[in-house]
C-alpha cells in the first residue's frame, strides 16, 4: 500500500527538479540553446517556452494564497484552450509554434520569473489543499494532487531531454 506524498515530500522534488532543469541548461553553449536538437524539431527555447506555459496555466488554475491577490500573468493563448478535457497536445503543437519565433532571453526571463512564483505559491499550499476534496479541488473543479505532483515530474521529463543534449556535447556532437 502507497502513501500520499505530502507537501514536505513535494517541495524538495520540485527544488531538485527545478535546479537540475536551471543547471543543464545554463551549461549549454548558445548555440545549442535555440537550434532545433530536440525530438519534434524542438529547441531547448522551445521547451523552455512550453514549460513556463504550463507553470503560468497552473499558476492561474491554483486560486490565490490567502489575502493575496491574483497574479497579473497574461497566459498567451488562453482564448484558445479548447473547451473540453483532452487539450494538452493540441495546445503543446499552439505552444510551440508561439515560442518557436521568440528569442531565448525573454524566455528564459519569463522561465525565471515565473517558476519563482511557483514555488512560491506551491509553498502555500497544505496537505489538505491537494488531497480534501471539498477544498481546493472543488474551487477549481479538478483534483489539486496530480497538478502539484506534475510539477517536478514535467522539470524531470525536460531535464532527462536537456541532459541528453549535455551528453551529446561532451561527445562534440555539436
Amino acid at each position: 500500500m502507497s502513501t500520499q506524498p505530502t507537501m514536505t515530500d513535494i517541495l524538495p522534488r520540485i527544488a531538485q527538479s527545478i535546479q537540475r532543469v536551471v543547471q543543464l541548461v545554463t551549461a549549454l553553449p548558445p548555440a545549442a540553446k535555440v537550434e532545433p536538437l530536440l525530438p519534434g524539431d524542438r529547441s531547448v527555447k522551445d521547451v523552455l517556452g512550453h514549460m513556463t506555459w504550463w507553470d503560468q496555466w497552473l499558476l492561474l488554475t491554483l486560486p490565490p494564497a490567502p489575502g493575496e491577490p491574483a497574479l497579473a500573468i497574461t497566459l498567451p493563448l488562453a482564448d484558445q484552450i479548447p473547451p473540453n478535457d483532452h487539450w494538452a497536445d493540441e495546445m503543446n503543437a499552439k505552444v510551440l509554434q508561439y515560442n518557436q519565433p521568440r528569442a531565448f532571453a525573454p524566455i528564459w526571463e519569463e522561465f525565471t520569473t515565473t517558476r519563482a512564483l511557483l514555488v512560491k505559491r506551491v509553498s502555500q499550499l497544505s496537505d489538505a489543499d491537494l488531497y480534501d476534496p471539498a477544498g481546493m479541488s472543488a474551487t477549481i473543479g479538478q483534483p489539486v494532487a496530480p497538478l502539484v505532483c506534475g510539477i517536478y515530474e514535467h522539470y524531470e521529463e525536460h531535464a532527462h531531454e536537456f541532459g541528453s543534449l549535455a551528453g551529446r556535447r561532451q561527445r562534440r556532437e555539436f
